[in-house]
């Protein structure tokens, strides 16, 4: 194990240890330390111990007493030695060890003809111990006075703590948050964690961290960095694990608020100016980094320069809600930056916010300068503490209809803070509000604007009504907005999309459909009856569900309208408008939705399958619509109807699978979905299985497929049927194609059999399997694999394959091998001819005619078609040892001595 050692850490032992005595008193484990109590992770040193115990024996001649220390293994003792040790009194032969295997000290000795009550001391001085892991860590002693093995006292020791000086900090708690960017974190004291000079690997298990591996040198100086693959989300120290034994974070500035005066209370005024009458301001920095660093304040003048030493003394806070107070009384006017930023590591991480020393002249700002009528500005008048005026909105703002009075002006300014009280002044042709502004110097009025007339209007602030104005800032109203606009362009019927948009101004909206010539009120929940309306958000903006289900169940292209505010007649109303009443809508928003009718689609895994119990095929689809089961019938070659419901999930695809192919012939899948009303045409409320009331049993599977969709016909009803053809035939399995390639063959064939059916192969001569391989069988039924002939000797051998319900055996020659001609004794026999031609792999030598042609090296063809696909139940191989003379063997045999005998004269 590789470590990095600075420091030295001393251990020094000392155990004062006492027998028990001739009159039965017990051993006592008196008082004990350890020296030194604090030492630095990822270092080694020497360690000095002292324990005393009472009533030792020492006169009793005992051999072998010791004292054993046990030492955590963060305290690793693998490569610490013995510096000097000593057992007083009446002690001798003491010898003190290492016990690395248990990260224990050992001290034993020899008693030496002292009395029956004896104090005895011991010390051992233990050097290069290391401070693996950040901790507290408990050393505990034993005692054994007669050195009979067994405990006559312990106690604790003392407790040593590790320090990772030269981290930034430690983590020693789990799911504990690291930052993306700071370095030097010690994690040597998380559980599981490796020690300190080891590396350590950090598995992502959540968000961005998801399947991710981050990895680091040291576990004791851990930068949480890109670049050792670290990014946002939860991670585990082992794979496979699912606890979040860390969490790496983006750190993040969230806020930088200003406030005037030496207190993070008031008006904020970042953004914004503040008069040179405010000495000091107070920066309310918001940041969620503290556990790992400290987060610094800079002030920047208009020109760019650096003044925060200017400014303040202690431009530092190490949390959230402790503030940084600067002296702006000599700053000139102009607008400066305030910069909040990381203090080390994370000094990339940064917000800004500014503010405005404005000259001593009185002002007046809004909130907004632009809104629509029905939105509302904060007017901010500012000037000496304590001052009062007048904010003035002109008659000429106000709409037709409106009057200058004091009702109206109530109705123009609204909340404020300072407000003393509001009118209206007839001859001055003015709406006012009088407010006194605070200690800073401020005070806000809100202005609405449901009273004032489209265009540009002039907000004024002066002393009185009657003064000059001292300033005025430019409002403008716009008629109000509304913006719509739909989730998805197309939807099926039956589904619900979402609508959204902004109305700004607006309290209300309700959505229409246009139909015909008309506006139809549409539904969020035609089930609830709940129309499509909803309250507008204070930002304006706005969000329904629309349900076509209802008015908009005819496919095609509609105008959706958002009107904003319909009045209390409309809202709530199922009544239809005619076009020329939606025009008389203050605002009204569009958009476009087209509705289809729901199109459900299907495949089988296989269109052909084997009659073996236990072979499926698997139906997959999609049923877009509102309907959430598909009903799925089976109709086998008999007329059999085998029906079941499928569920439909959320994202409109469902799947299932089925086996019972228990006679060849074709099977045809019949699956029916819901049409635009969600509800089925037959037996709606019932199951699929009710379809067996309108079979008698013994129909056709002709006759049964028309009951089934006679059953989801007829008028008005707009059920979708779908029918899939599955051919069940007897189990099958066959060798299509052989090549050699590279002392192997590859081997590719078909079968019936559901996909992932296993296919073994043997290659054999006579009775001796010579190279096996095995395949699988895929969703196209086929299969493909390559068996080693690297150590086949030459010759004519039999590929056979199978699987546990059919075979199929072609005939294959390997090497270079000549056919002899062989000599007849006595009468020939008809030699019986091969069912096909043999091909053999590799340079085949043809001595005689009759041989059959030397095939290419790359490509061993089967010869003819010959093919044993016999059925069994398992694989067999002929037993004995002989040549494997099985059944047709001694058939043929018989037949050709039949042959024989018949053919002499």
């Amino acid at each position: 194990m590789t470590r990095c050692r600075t420091v030295a850490l001393a251990v020094v032992l000392a155990l004062a240890l006492a027998s028990a005595p001739a009159s039965g008193a017990s051993v006592g484990f008196g008082d004990a330390s350890v020296s030194p109590t604090t030492v630095t992770t990822g270092s080694t040193t020497t360690l000095d111990l002292s324990v005393n115990a009472t009533a030792v024996n020492t006169t009793d001649g005992t051999t072998g007493a010791n004292v054993t220390v046990a030492v955590p293994a963060a305290l690793d003792l693998s490569g610490a030695a013995v510096e000097t040790n000593g057992v007083t009194p009446n002690a001798t032969n003491v010898h003190a060890s290492v016990d690395s295997a248990a990260n224990a000290v050992v001290v034993s000795w020899d008693d030496d003809a002292g009395v029956d009550s004896e104090t005895v001391a011991v010390t051992v001085s233990v050097s290069g111990v290391a401070a693996d892991r950040t901790g507290e860590y408990d050393l505990t002693a034993t005692v054994d006075a007669d050195g009979d093995g067994s405990t006559d006292a312990s106690g604790s020791v003392g407790t040593v703590s590790a320090e990772a000086t030269g981290s930034d900090r430690s983590v020693t708690a789990a799911d504990a948050s690291l930052f993306l960017g700071e370095e030097d974190v010690d994690l040597t004291g998380l559980d599981g964690a490796s020690a300190a000079g080891e590396p350590q690997r950090f598995f992502g298990n959540g968000g961005e961290a998801e399947g991710q591996v981050a990895t680091v040198d040291d576990a004791l100086t851990v930068d949480v960095t890109r670049g050792n693959g670290f990014v946002p989300g939860t991670y585990a120290l082992s794979a496979g694990s699912s606890a979040s034994t860390l969490v790496v974070e983006r750190p993040s500035v969230t806020d930088v608020d200003l406030y005037p005066g030496d207190t993070a209370n008031g008006t904020e005024v970042a953004g914004s100016s503040v008069p040179p009458s405010v000495d000091t301001l107070t920066v309310d920095p918001r940041f969620d980094f503290a556990a790992a660093e400290d987060a610094t304040v800079t002030v920047e003048n208009p020109d760019g320069l650096d003044v925060t030493d200017e400014l303040t003394a202690a431009a530092t806070v190490s949390a959230s809600g402790e503030t940084v107070a600067l002296d702006v009384s000599d700053l000139s006017v102009g607008t400066y930056t305030v910069r909040v930023e990381g203090a080390d590591d994370l000094d990339h991480v940064n917000a800004t916010a500014t503010f405005r020393v404005r000259p001593e002249a009185k002002t007046i700002s809004v909130s907004r300068t632009r809104l629509a009528r029905g939105e509302s500005t904060v007017a901010t008048v500012s000037g000496a503490p304590g001052a009062v005026r007048h904010v003035q909105v002109p008659a000429a703002a106000l709409r037709d209809g409106e009057s200058v009075t004091v009702p109206t002006a109530k109705a123009v300014f609204g909340a404020a803070e300072g407000l003393v009280f509001v009118d209206a002044d007839g001859e001055a042709n003015v709406l006012y509000a009088v407010v006194g502004l605070d200690e800073n110097g401020f005070a806000k009025v809100e202005i609405e604007t449901d009273r004032l007339e489209t265009g540009t209007h002039d907000i004024a602030v002066a002393r009185n009504v009657t003064a000059s104005d001292e300033a005025s800032v430019p409002v403008t109203v716009t008629d109000r907005e509304v913006v719509a606009s739909s989730g998805q362009e197309t939807a099926v019927v039956g589904e619900t999309v979402s609508v959204s948009g902004t109305a700004l101004g607006a309290d209300d909206v309700k959505l229409y459909g246009r139909i015909g010539g008309e506006y139809a009120p549409l539904y969020a929940d035609a089930d609830a009856n709940e129309l499509a309306e909803t309250r507008v958000d204070a930002d304006g903006s706005w969000e329904l569900d629309l349900d076509t289900r209802e008015a908009l169940t005819v496919p095609g292209q509609y105008r959706i309208a958002a009107v904003a505010d319909p009045g209390d007649d409309e809202l709530g109303s199922t009544a239809r408008i005619a076009e020329s009443t939606l025009r008389d809508f203050e605002a009204v928003g569009t958009t476009t939705l087209t509705t289809t009718d729901p199109s459900p689609s299907a495949s089988v895994s296989q269109s052909r399958i084997a009659t073996v119990e236990g072979d499926e095929v698997t139906v997959t689809g999609r049923a877009p619509g509102p309907g959430e089961t598909v009903r799925a019938y089976v109709v086998s070659p008999r007329g059999a109807v085998d029906s079941r419901d499928v569920t439909v999930d959320d994202d409109d695809t469902f799947e299932f699978d089925y086996g019972s192919f228990d006679a060849p012939g074709r099977y045809r899948v019949l699956l029916v979905t819901s049409g635009r009303d969600a509800a089925f045409g037959f037996a709606d409320g019932s199951d699929a299985a009710a379809i067996q009331r309108e079979l008698t049993g013994p129909e056709t599977a002709a006759d049964a497929e028309v009951i089934v969709r006679d059953a989801y016909g007829g008028a008005g009803v707009d059920d979708r049927i779908l029918a899939l053809n599955v051919t069940a035939t007897d189990p099958r399995v066959r060798v299509e194609t052989i090549q050699h390639r590279d002392d192997a063959l590859l081997v590719a064939g078909t079968s019936n059999r559901e996909d992932g059916t296993l296919v073994l192969l043997d290659l054999r001569r006579e009775a001796e399997t010579v190279a096996v391989g095995d395949a699988t069988v895929n969703a196209s039924g086929r299969w493909r694999t390559t068996v080693d002939v690297s150590a086949v000797a030459d010759g004519a051998y039999a590929l056979r394959a199978e699987t546990a319900d059919a075979t199929d055996t072609r005939s294959v020659r390997v090497g270079n091998v000549v056919t002899e001609t062989p000599t007849p004794t006595g009468t020939p026999a008809p030699t019986p001819t091969e069912t096909g031609a043999v091909t053999a792999v590799g340079s085949a030598s043809t001595p005689t005619p009759t041989a059959p042609p030397p095939a290419t090296p790359a490509r061993v063809a089967a010869e003819g078609d010959a093919r044993d696909a016999t059925a069994h139940a398992a694989r067999t191989e002929t037993a004995g040892a002989g040549d494997g003379f099985g059944p047709v063997i001694v058939v043929v045999t018989l037949l050709f001595a039949v042959l024989v005998l018949r053919w002499r004269p």
